[in-house]
């Protein structure tokens, strides 16, 4: 997919057909998640669920498998645009959130991502993702846009995609990603996700040192 040439979607009134079915494979595209389980959450494409014909791709929480602070994502990637600014955006419908849930942007200077899937006990709201998430898309569709800096190293990574925290379901449909020009603001909004305390921290950090001292006596099942 050239996410440089993708085509921009008309602006009109939105298309929804209700579907329990399935969610299709996503090619191209990867995913991220940290729940109770690995199947927490449910990522792909809902053919049921329609935003003026086009498809959806949807991220779903699974009943009983996630924390407030769970998360799952479906992630696509740009490379190519060190020190430009650029844009993610599309229309989104949600369900169900009980945390946060909605289109997210995230800029990598190494090309390496530190975030999805990690349950991080060093993470601060500079990591978090940018984001765009609102009540207002409760049930309906609404048009959600994130701008951001791409740092000017020569691995600088893009990431974007639809994301859930904790509980409920998000849809993301007629995504757009370009370059912007400097008239464009920046997205300070960033996701909503409850960052560790500083006792969580701390317990951390002694739970690795603890973890590092110990010496395990290998293969005593002599295999």
């Amino acid at each position: 997919m050239d996410w440089k040439i993708f085509a921009a979607a008309p602006l009109a009134a939105a298309l929804l057909v209700a579907s329990a079915a399935p969610l299709s494979p996503l090619n191209g595209w990867s995913s991220g998640s940290m729940g109770i389980s690995s199947k927490a959450y449910q990522m792909g494409i809902d053919n049921g669920v329609q935003f003026q014909g086009q498809r959806s791709v949807s991220v779903q929480s699974q009943e009983g498998l996630t924390k407030a602070d769970s998360h799952g994502a479906v992630i696509q990637n740009a490379f190519g645009y060190q020190g430009r600014r650029v844009r993610f955006s599309g229309w989104m419908r949600s369900a169900d959130v009980k945390q946060w849930a909605g289109a997210f942007l995230r800029v990598d200077a190494e090309g390496t991502e530190r975030f999805f899937g990690s349950g991080r006990s060093d993470l601060k709201t500079e990591d978090l993702p940018f984001g765009a998430g609102s009540a207002a898309a409760q049930d309906r569709w609404v048009e959600v846009s994130i701008v951001a800096d791409v740092p000017n190293t020569p691995a600088a990574m893009v990431s974007m995609g639809a994301m859930v925290v904790g509980e409920g379901k998000v849809w993301l449909s007629a995504m757009r990603f370009e370059e912007v020009g400097p008239e464009v603001p920046v997205t300070s909004a960033r996701i909503g996700m409850p960052l560790p305390t500083s006792a969580q921290r701390e317990a951390e950090a002694r739970r690795l040192v603890e973890k590092a001292s110990r010496r395990i006596p290998p293969n005593l099942s002599l295999e």
